[in-house]
């Protein structure tokens, strides 16, 4: 038992260090160069100890070689325990003994004496309280053996099962198990397995959606899948974040959603074939300044925020063309300090003080006749460097809601012009036609294949359940001696009270008296 109790500590502080201390993330195993950028990184946190870690193992522990050796070892010192207590544990469950030796009366932890009972009155009263019992007469004395749910003890047998099939079930998930993450948007396909995979599997999210209460908070994420075999429509369903999606003992779950996607074309004018046909996630942000225009008047001309194409040393904006006048503006923000902005407008054919024009947020300033308000800062969803023709290898992409509210899809390269694109509404630059098909949610799906599942929870109900018949379901035997001058009782049983509650009813159902040191005080 003691050497039990500190193995499985061992082990416990083993997986507590697997949780305390950073892992090699999983989509990096295998991969050595990865691996060594990973744990380089980790440096700054460990120190000198890193080099020591890593050859202990330290940032893999549950895939490390020791850990699996110990979980193993531990199956076998389960497994010896329990076989070596299933005869005795079989004996005292189908073959107790019936007869105790007369000084057991005397000695026993539980143990009590009550008035003179006769065996026809003393049986049914047992029986009552779901005894089962046994009597024999020796020599004039009758001796009666009362058994109470003797089959508890297997529950012992029950819990040590359950942890074997506990690690039975982890080792199985390790070995056959599977796991993979797809992100991808709504309308495209992405492959579950490596390319060369014979079996490969594709899934296409045909639509995704998430529903957030009014404080943002989610409330539920879901996809529409349609599942692909080696080229061939296998499936489809609906997945969520507790309903997983199933096909082919593969589970697909709903684990992320991001609204901010954007579906763009490029088809080339000269031959009509699509050299660039993405949709991508815009997961960066770019800073840029929302803005109300009024006249002299008071009307009001443009409300928008401005998507900037222009990003100089000290600022970042872009040229606004004022409805209704045929004002032309720079407008752009620039950092002023470490948490505030300002907005910064030039009118180019504005001369002096007149045609510039400095305003912090929520302040209001006046440029070539033309009060301008710096409602705030946004942040616009953006993406940079999505290799599009026509651009260069720092093309920025903004995803932005026009001045008449619809999204709008803005490209800025170095080398060509900014691009700013409405729906559905090709636009020809430089020999390249390009179409914003729209905004495009993504969804996050997880691919899983985990054959020790049903053990895990077999495991666990076998768990909770004999440790629930352990505690709340106590295995008691009695040992009753009958003679003419008393009834002598001995018990084997816990020590929280129930031997002495089960006499003091056992006495009042027969009509005798409680014993002094069982009753009850008042």
């Amino acid at each position: 038992m003691r050497f039990a109790v500190f193995y499985i500590a061992t082990l416990a502080t083993f997986a507590m260090l697997g949780v305390l201390i950073p892992q090699v993330p999983e989509a990096m195993r295998g991969n050595s160069a990865a691996i060594a950028v990973w744990v380089e990184s980790e440096r700054g946190t460990f120190g000198p100890f890193t080099e020591t870690m890593q050859r202990l193992g330290l940032f893999e522990v549950f895939h490390a070689k020791w850990f699996l050796f110990a979980l193993g070892f531990l199956v076998v010192n389960v497994t010896t325990c329990t076989f070596n207590r299933w005869s005795p544990t079989f004996r005292n469950v189908f073959r107790p003994p019936r007869r105790v030796p007369d000084s057991f009366f005397d000695r026993a932890h539980n143990r009590t004496v009550l008035a003179p009972i006769g065996i026809d009155a003393l049986a049914p009263a047992l029986r009552k309280l779901r005894y089962g019992v046994e009597t024999r007469v020796e020599n004039g004395t009758t001796y009666v053996f009362a058994d109470r749910h003797p089959w508890t003890q297997l529950a012992t047998f029950v819990s040590h099962l359950a942890l074997i099939l506990f690690i039975s079930g982890g080792l199985i998930t390790w070995f056959t198990g599977f796991s993979a993450e797809i992100f991808t948007g709504e309308g495209t396909t992405a492959p579950v397995f490596a390319v060369s995979n014979p079996n490969q599997l594709q899934v296409r999210v045909d639509s995704t959606t998430g529903r957030f209460g009014d404080q943002g908070n989610a409330l539920d994420f879901r996809s529409k899948l349609t599942i692909f075999k080696n080229g061939r429509e296998v499936a489809h369903g609906t997945t969520t974040v507790n309903d997983p999606f199933k096909y082919g003992g593969y589970r697909f779950h709903q684990v992320g959603y991001f609204a901010d996607g954007a579906e763009l074309r490029i088809r080339d004018v000269a031959t009509g074939n699509a050299v660039f046909h993405e949709t991508f996630p815009l997961e960066e942000s770019t800073a840029a300044p929302s803005v109300t225009m009024t006249d002299a008047s008071g009307k009001t001309l443009l409300v928008d925020t401005i998507a900037p194409t222009d990003f100089l040393a000290g600022a970042s904006g872009a040229i606004v063309h004022v409805p209704g006048t045929d004002r032309v503006i720079w407008v752009g923000i620039t950092a002023k300090g470490d948490k505030a902005w300002e907005l910064v407008a030039f009118d180019p054919q504005g001369g002096g003080q007149s045609g510039q024009v400095r305003v912090a947020e929520g302040a209001r300033g006046t440029i070539s006749g033309i009060d301008v308000h710096f409602d705030r800062v946004a942040a616009i969803p953006s993406a940079v460097g999505l290799g599009i023709p026509g651009g260069d290898t720092k093309t920025l992409a903004q995803l932005a809601k026009g001045a008449d509210g619809a999204d709008s899809l803005t490209l800025v390269s170095s080398n060509t012009p900014a691009i700013s694109l409405a729906p559905g509404q090709p636009t020809t630059v430089g020999g390249l036609e390009y179409t914003f098909l729209g905004r495009k949610p993504f969804a996050g799906i997880a691919v899983k294949r985990d054959s020790g599942a049903w053990f895990i929870w077999i495991a666990t109900a076998m768990l909770v359940g004999g440790l629930a018949v352990t505690f709340y379901v106590p295995r008691r035997r009695l040992w009753l001696r009958l003679t003419p001058t008393a009834t002598q009782v001995a018990s084997l049983a816990e020590k929280s009270g129930g031997f002495e509650n089960d006499m003091r009813i056992l006495a009042h159902r027969l009509g005798v008296p409680v014993p002094p040191e069982l009753q009850e005080e008042r």
